[in-house]
C-alpha cells in the first residue's frame, strides 16, 4: 500500500516485504547460477536448488503481506495445462505430467518469486549483484579451462566442440553461457552509470571481463544478440537515422569481430543443420498445429534440437502454447518498454531554491529514487531484448535463466506503478489484441525465412 503525493510523487511506503522470503530468494538465484554444490561429484545430487526455491515460494506465501501475481504468472500456468493436454493428445500421459512438474519448478514458480519480492531498488540491485559476480565466475572458470593441458576447469566442466567455454549444469553448453552473459552486461553498464570513480572502474573491467567470456563461447547466437541489442538501445534514443549512420560507421569493425567467431553463413554445415531443424520445426506445427508434439518430443522426430525458440514452441506445443509463450514474453518487454507511457517517469523539476536545507535535501533524495528506478526499468528491458535475440538460435523455451530475469524485470513494473500513482494493472485487452497479431505475424516472418535461407 503506497500513500502518493500527486504534488511531489512523492511515496510513502508501509513496511510489507518480509526479509526471510528474499534471503530464501538470493540463495536460490546463486544455486541455480553459480551452482557450487556441483563444484563436487559428492555434492551434486543434493536437491538443494528445488529446496531453497520451495522455501522461497512458500515462505513467501506466508510472510509476505503485499504479493503479486502478475498476467504472466496465469500464462505460464496455462501452459502447464498446455503440456498435460499435449502429452495427452500424443498418447503419453506421462511424459505430459513429468513435462507439467519440469516447467513449474523451472517457470511458474520463479516467475512468482522474483517478481513478488523484488519490490525496491535495492533488492533489484541485489539480484543484479549476484548476476555480475556467477558471471564473471563463469569466465574465470572457462579462462582455466582455456589454460588446462586437458580442457577442464577448477569447476569440473570441459571445454566444448571448437575449444569453447562451459560451465557446470545447464550451463555446460556454451551457448547457454553466452546468453546468459549477454542478458547480465546491461546489469554491469548500470553500475557503470550509477557508480562513482571506483565503482566505474570496477564495472567498466567486469564488462571487458564478461564480455571476454562471450567471445569465449564462440557464441553466434549470442554476439547477434549483443548486437540487436546496442542496436535498440540505440534507436530508441538516439533516432532510425543515427542508429543507421552508426550501424554504418562501425560495419568494418563489426565485420572483422563477426570473423573473429564462427560462420553464420548459411552454407556452412552447423547454420544449414539449424536451418533444417527450424524446416522440420514448420513441419511438425502443421502436423499437430494446435497442441504439438509434446514438450520435448521434437528430437524423436529430429536427429537434433530446433536451435530455435520460436520453433521449438510451435513444434511442441503447437499455436495453443505458443501464443501463451509468446504473451510471456512480449508482454515482459512492454512492461519495461521504455517509451510506453507507464514507464515515462518525468524527472521533478528542480526548483531555483529551497526554503530550507532539509526541503533540499529531501528533494534530492527523491530526484535520485525516481532516476535509479527508471534507469532500473531500462535495464531490465535491454537484459529481455537479450533473451528474445539470443533464443531465436538456441531452444530455450523452458530454461529457467529467462523466467528468472522476467521475474525481475515484471518487477521493476510494479515498481514504476508506485512512483506515477497510476493502476499497475490496466485493461490488457488492447495489448492483448496487438500480441495476437504479432503471435501471428511472427509465425509469417518464420516460414519467409526458413524458405529463403533453404
Amino acid at each position: 500500500m503506497a500513500i502518493v503525493n500527486s504534488n511531489t510523487r512523492l511515496i510513502v511506503q508501509e513496511r510489507t516485504d518480509a526479509f526471510f522470503p528474499f534471503l530464501f530468494l538470493c540463495l536460490y538465484m546463486v544455486l541455480i547460477l553459480v551452482r557450487p554444490h556441483e563444484w563436487l561429484p559428492q555434492l551434486q545430487d543434493l536437491p538443494v536448488i528445488r529446496l531453497s526455491l520451495l522455501l522461497a515460494f512458500f515462505s513467501y506465501l506466508v510472510l509476505q503481506q503485499d504479493k503479486k501475481f502478475p498476467p504472466q504468472t496465469l500464462c505460464c500456468m496455462l501452459l502447464v495445462l498446455v503440456m498435460l493436454l499435449s502429452g495427452i493428445r500424443n498418447g503419453w500421459l506421462g511424459g505430459g505430467i513429468t513435462s507439467a512438474n519440469n516447467f513449474i519448478i523451472s517457470g511458474v514458480l520463479p516467475i512468482i518469486v522474483f517478481s513478488g519480492l523484488t519490490t525496491t531498488v535495492a533488492r533489484t540491485r541485489m539480484l543484479m549483484l549476484i548476476a555480475i559476480i556467477a558471471a564473471m565466475v563463469m569466465v574465470n572458470n572457462g579462462i582455466s579451462q582455456k589454460n588446462s593441458s586437458v580442457g577442464i576447469g577448477w569447476a569440473g566442466s570441459a571445454l566444448s566442440w571448437l575449444d569453447r567455454i562451459t560451465y557446470v549444469g545447464f550451463f555446460n553448453d556454451p551457448n547457454d553461457l553466452g546468453m546468459f552473459f549477454v542478458m547480465t552486461l546491461p546489469f554491469v553498464v548500470l553500475f557503470f552509470l550509477q557508480g562513482g570513480f571506483v565503482i566505474k572502474v570496477i564495472s567498466a573491467l567486469s564488462g571487458a571481463y564478461i564480455l571476454y567470456g562471450v567471445y569465449l563461447t564462440n557464441s553466434r547466437g549470442a554476439l547477434v544478440s549483443l548486437v540487436a541489442m546496442a542496436a535498440v538501445f540505440s534507436y530508441l534514443n538516439w533516432g532510425k537515422l543515427k542508429t543507421v549512420l552508426t550501424g554504418l560507421l562501425l560495419s568494418p569493425a563489426l565485420i572483422f569481430i563477426f570473423m573473429k567467431f564462427r560462420s553464420i553463413d548459411v552454407d556452412e554445415e552447423s547454420a544449414a543443420g539449424r536451418v533444417d531443424s527450424w524446416y522440420e520445426g514448420m513441419q511438425l506445427f502443421f502436423w499437430r498445429p494446435i497442441l504439438g508434439v509434446g514438450q520435448g518430443n521434437f528430437l524423436d522426430y529430429h536427429h537434433i534440437t530446433a536451435h530455435n525458440s520460436y520453433v521449438l514452441t510451435l513444434a511442441e506445443l503447437g499455436l495453443s502454447g505458443y501464443f501463451l509463450w509468446m504473451v510471456f514474453l512480449l508482454l515482459t518487454l512492454y512492461m519495461v518498454y521504455p517509451q510506453r507511457q507507464l514507464n515515462t517517469i518525468t524527472l521533478p523539476t528542480v526548483p531555483e531554491s529551497f526554503a530550507s536545507y532539509r526541503e533540499q535535501e529531501a528533494f534530492t533524495k527523491q530526484y535520485n529514487r525516481v532516476k535509479a528506478q527508471k534507469w532500473y526499468s531500462d535495464c531490465m528491458f535491454y537484459s529481455m531484448v537479450g533473451f528474445a535475440g539470443t533464443v531465436f538460435f538456441l531452444s530455450r523455451t523452458y530454461s529457467v535463466v529467462g523466467y528468472v530475469f522476467a521475474g525481475i524485470a515484471i518487477a521493476q513494473y510494479y515498481q514504476v506503478a508506485k512512483f506515477t500513482g497510476l493502476n499497475p494493472l490496466p485493461s490488457l485487452k488492447n495489448i492483448m489484441t496487438r500480441i495476437l497479431w504479432l503471435t501471428l505475424l511472427s509465425i509469417f516472418v518464420l516460414l519467409i525465412a526458413i524458405r529463403v535461407m533453404l
